[in-house]
This record gives structure tokens, sequence and C-alpha cells, in this order.
């Protein structure tokens, strides 16, 4: 799946220099769950746009399959991110006008998929993260929990090879963040998705495979999770996606002890795969989080249909 070899990252702001990232080499086979913790400044969200396809090395190679993601064209970087990889960021970004219906539909407008099949879709990968019945509220009338599950399902609709989670329980209080770690947990698990998470949570980084940690800009092994020994379901190809949303199962949460479910949350049932949603390069800093890419539509329900505008 990934390969980094000696990456670096250099930022500089007038006379000061920043290195954010120092001869990473990094390996991530396909269908692993990986959490990368450390500081705040450490690089990791660094690290996070780089395997997204949001920003270059200042040295290194950066390889997705067999293509190098430091040295491909922007275009081609566009087309990734559209097709391939999905990210998940901790301020949710979705857009207040809209719908969750819509803002989930809206990541399938650029691919040109007619309007009908947007909606089936978007109205599936909502139904995966236990959201049906919002799919009409707008981000204002849903919950932090609710939000980002609606920034999952956006994610997760164009059915990417790799889902990228930064900080995605940051803004959520300790029993959302439980049901948003187990919903992760089991879209990896049952799907066959690749899985990278970045945090500061020891809690949230416990349920990967692997756990890495960078500080400094220096990448190291900090040992298995506990889902070391787990093996996910293979990934499904997009034939196959949503066709059969009401069978996916519950995820447990990844709490220890029980907790009160949220009162207008609803239990997640595990998705099919889907693809990922197109993002705006991210911001320079060290550690920032990035936003996602503004849909240059006022409403994904407005957009013509390909065919019969043919």
């Amino acid at each position: 799946m990934y390969k980094l070899t000696g990456v670096s990252k250099t930022y500089s702001n007038g006379k000061k220099r920043v290195d954010a990232l120092q001869g990473v080499d990094l390996t991530i086979d396909d269908g692993q769950l990986v959490a990368i913790q450390g500081p705040t400044g450490g690089g990791k969200s660094t690290l996070l746009q780089m395997l997204g396809a949001l920003d270059r090395p200042t040295a290194g190679s950066v390889l997705l399959g067999d293509q190098d993601l430091a040295r491909a064209s922007a275009a081609r970087l566009t087309k990734l991110r559209a097709s391939e990889v999905g990210i998940v960021f901790q301020g949710f970004n979705l857009i207040p006008t809209l719908t969750a219906q819509e803002n989930v539909e809206a990541a399938l407008v650029p691919l040109g998929i007619r309007k009908a099949q947007r909606r089936e879709r978007a109205a599936a990968a909502l139904a995966s993260v236990g959201l049906a019945d919002r799919a009409a509220h707008r981000p204002a009338e849903l919950s932090g929990g609710q939000q980002q599950r609606v920034a999952i399902a956006r994610a997760l609709v164009k059915n990417p090879k790799v889902l990228l989670a930064d900080e995605p329980t940051g803004n959520l209080d300790e029993e959302t963040r439980d049901e948003i770690v187990a919903l992760l947990e089991g879209l990896w698990r049952d799907q066959g998705l690749t899985l990278v998470i970045v945090t500061h949570d020891s809690q949230v980084a416990s349920r990967a495979q692997r756990r890495l940690q960078l500080t400094r800009g220096a990448l190291r092994e900090a040992g298995p999770g506990k889902n070391a020994a787990t093996r996910p379901a293979p990934a499904a190809d997009e034939a196959t996606a949503w066709s059969r949303p009401a069978e996916r199962t519950a995820v447990e949460p990844a709490a220890v002890e029980p907790a009160a479910v949220e009162a207008d949350a609803v239990a997640p049932p595990v998705p099919a795969a889907v693809e990922p949603a197109a993002v705006e390069p991210a911001t320079r800093d060290a550690d920032a989080v990035a936003p996602s890419e503004p849909v240059t539509v006022e409403s994904a329900a407005l957009e013509p249909d390909p065919e019969t505008s043919a």
C-alpha cells in the first residue's frame, strides 16, 4: 500500500526553520490499522498530509502502490484524492447550508455520477453510520458525534482504498469518542480498509494493530495494539458497495466500561466500502489540521444529471 523512504519536510518562516519530518521510512500494508501518536508540533499531521497527497516532501519518496506522490502532477494528485483516499478531520468541515444527505452527495458530484445514484449511495452511506433518520438535518442541528459520522460517510461514499483520520475524536467527549472509534474499527475490520489514525489519545491508539510514535519529526515503532492479531475482511469492490445496507451488523463500542449511549445517536451498522471525499491541499503549519476541499456547488441535489444533459 504505502512505502515512504527518506521522507523529510522542512518549513521556513522568515529566519525560522522547522523540520517537521526527518528521514522517515515507513511501510503500511494493505488492510492495516495503524495509529500515529506524538506531541503537538511533532509532525503527525504533516505525515498524514504526505499519505493523503495533500503536500509533497522536501526530500524522499512517498509510494502509494506504484505511484510516487512526491513526483506526481497536481492533476494526478487531485484525481487520486477523489478516487483512492478518504480523509476525516477533527473539525468535521461540513457545508453548513447543506443537509447531511447533501453533504455526502456533494462528494460524488466531481465524479460525474448521475443524480439518482448519488442520492442512493449517500443515503446508504448515512445509514451505514447510523444516521438514516438525520439525513434531512443541517450540521447545526446535529451533535458533534453525529457531525463526525456525516464526515465519515462523506469520506467513504466514493469507495476509497485507504481512510486517513486526523484527530477524528479530538472535538468529542469520552462517550462519543468511544462510539466513533468503534465505528472506524468496524469499518476497517469488516470491509478491509487500510486505516491510519493520527491521535493524541492513547485509548484511541490502543485499538490499532500497530502503533507508531512521531516526535520532533522522527518516527519509531511503539508496539502492537489490541487488534494486532485481528485480520480484516477482504476489501469489497465498487460493484458490490452498498448492496445490502440493512444487513450490516452494529459495531460494539471500544470503551472498556459500559456507558450510556448518547440520546440522539444511533448504533452504527458496518458499511460496505465506498470511495473517499476529495480534499483541499492542507495548511503549511507543521501540525495543523487541514481543511477539506470545498465543493463548488450550492447544493448537491441541484447538480444536473450528466445523462440528461448529454
